[in-house]
C-alpha cells in the first residue's frame, strides 16, 4: 500500500492519548490513527448500506435485528479471543 505523510494537529490531551496507545500496543502514532481512520470509514460505509437496504426492502424486521445481534455478538466474542491471544503473545515476548 502506498503511504503518504501528513502533518496533522491534536488538542494536547488527544495526542497524548494516541501516543500512550501506541506504546502500549508496540506500534506508531501514524498507525493507531489510521486503524481508527480506517474503522470510522467502515462504519460510515456500513451506516450507508442500511440506509440503502431500508430504502429498497423496507424497515428491519425483528427477525433480522436478532439475527444482526447474533452475528455482532459472535464477532465480537472473535476479537475478544484474538485480544487474549495478542496480549498473551505480546507477554511471552
Amino acid at each position: 500500500m502506498a503511504m503518504k505523510k501528513l502533518s496533522i494537529t491534536l488538542p494536547a490531551e488527544l495526542a497524548e492519548m494516541v501516543r500512550r496507545e501506541a506504546e502500549e500496543e508496540g506500534t506508531s502514532v501514524s498507525a493507531v490513527i489510521a486503524d481508527e481512520l480506517a474503522a470510522a470509514a467502515r462504519r460510515r460505509a456500513g451506516v450507508e448500506a442500511v440506509r440503502w437496504f431500508v430504502s429498497e426492502e423496507g424497515p428491519f424486521t425483528e427477525e433480522d435485528r436478532a439475527a444482526a445481534r447474533a452475528i455482532l455478538d459472535a464477532a465480537d466474542e472473535h476479537q475478544r479471543k484474538l485480544d487474549e491471544l495478542a496480549e498473551r503473545q505480546k507477554e511471552a515476548g
